[in-house]
């Protein structure tokens, strides 16, 4: 009996386009950080105001942190074919939606940026979807 490498293809397809997919967040969200850090993304007064301590140079930081580093890692992963990338769509997703969340809650002005990210949120969150049992037993391992 011949040996289907259908099941192979189609995962390796879906690394790949999980990889792209997380690569583009990663990316975007990086170059954000740097337009934030470097002022050449210049928030009016009044959101600026609003941000923690006033300061565009810590929300690029935390946009790193919280949104492109798990992006980076969710790339990474997708492209060794690591079997946590489940997971890792779900952690990644949570972060994006919960950034977004937050963020509209301190800058209280609405762009095409945070229906489109939370969209974003939403499908990753939905192709993790059967990686929480793998996510909640990475964060208890992490605990130690």
């Amino acid at each position: 009996m011949a040996h289907s490498t259908l099941p192979d293809s189609r995962r390796l397809r879906r690394r790949l386009g999980v990889c792209a997919f997380a690569g583009l967040i990663a990316f975007s969200a990086y170059a954000g950080a740097i337009g934030l850090i470097s002022g050449w993304l210049r928030l009016d007064e009044a959101s600026a105001t609003r941000l923690p301590f006033g300061s565009p140079v810590l929300g690029g930081i935390a946009l790193v942190v919280i949104v492109a580093v798990p992006a980076t890692w969710l790339a990474w992963l997708a492209l060794r074919g690591d079997p946590r990338i489940e997971a890792v769509e779900l952690l990644t997703g949570g972060l994006l939606i919960g950034w977004i969340i937050v963020e509209l809650a301190f800058i209280r002005e609405f762009s095409f940026f945070h229906p489109t990210y939370l969209a974003i949120g939403v499908i990753l969150v939905w192709l993790g979807r059967h990686g929480a049992h793998a996510l909640r037993t990475m964060l208890t391992n992490a605990r130690g």
